[in-house]
């Protein structure tokens, strides 16, 4: 994977009494966990259980009391500018722009990394060439992204996250329209980005495979106070029936598979 990003200490994203309300309504009530770099964390919970607004609040585009750090630094403390040189992210399906072709769209990645009035560098289009060819977008870096797939547009967007060298990718639900193999093209990217001493967190809706890509989880649930942390640790530790029901509301046999070694979680009502 590509290197350089912030020149702060990489310490990952800690989040202490994390609070956020829409109005009157709490969706977050005192939510506090870490996510350490050199790991892929996985966040997981029910509809409703505020898993976005965890990832905005990280972001820095939600109000929230109580603390978000992003490698020692207050979330709210940093211009726009120093949260992107910090966290890139990754939406569901972002529309792209009409007449941007994939690569154009990656470049868009390296623009928190130049001054004002720059232009692309060796190292720029280095950083592009290799951030394409990670993900395996070469094919149709030079088309229109509109004429791309839904999966070729999400591995272009995953590629642009890379280029802009932050410590932090965060990701929201990123294979949720996608087929099952570029679903697994974008998850198998992530542990290997992580292992260069980067954080990953990801909203993930399949807890399957939330285990099988995985290092950390985090299951949130909805209280009457507002969703708060059930369980946060190894797979293992976090998908227990006991814990799964009360986030879920149904019951679940949890297995290890015999082909790939991780968990396996099925619903059974």
């Amino acid at each position: 994977m590509t290197t350089g990003g912030a020149s702060t200490m990489k310490t990952g994203v800690t989040l202490e009494n994390l609070t956020v309300a829409y109005g009157k309504r709490t969706v977050l009530d005192g939510v506090s966990a870490t996510f350490a770099p050199g790991h892929v964390h996985g966040i997981i919970g029910p509809n409703g259980a505020g898993k976005s607004t965890l990832l905005h609040a990280i972001l820095g585009v939600r109000e929230y009391t109580g603390s978000v750090r992003v490698d020692g630094s207050e979330v709210a403390d940093l211009s726009a500018r120093e949260r992107a040189q910090r966290i890139a992210f990754v939406a569901q399906d972002t529309p792209p722009p009409d007449d941007f072709t994939g690569r154009e769209l990656v470049a868009l990645g390296r623009y928190v990394r130049q001054g004002r009035f720059s232009v692309k560098s060796a190292h720029d289009v280095e950083v592009i060439d290799t951030a394409l060819e990670q993900v395996g977008a070469t094919d149709w870096a030079d088309r229109p992204v509109h004429q791309t797939s839904g999966g070729e547009r999400q591995l272009t967007s995953l590629a642009r996250a890379i280029a802009q060298e932050a410590p932090t990718l965060v990701l929201d639900e990123p294979t949720s329209a996608l087929d099952l193999s570029h679903e697994q093209r974008v998850l198998r990217l992530l542990r290997p980005w992580a292992r260069g001493d980067r954080t990953v967190i990801a909203v993930l809706h399949d807890i399957t495979q939330a285990a099988r890509y995985c290092d950390e989880l985090v299951l949130l649930a909805p209280t009457s106070a507002g969703s708060q942390v059930v369980a946060q640790g190894p797979p293992e530790v976090v998908l227990t029936p006991a814990f799964l029901e009360g986030a879920y509301g149904v019951k679940v046999d949890v297995r290890r598979s015999e082909v790939t070694g991780t968990l396996t979680v099925t619903p059974l009502d």
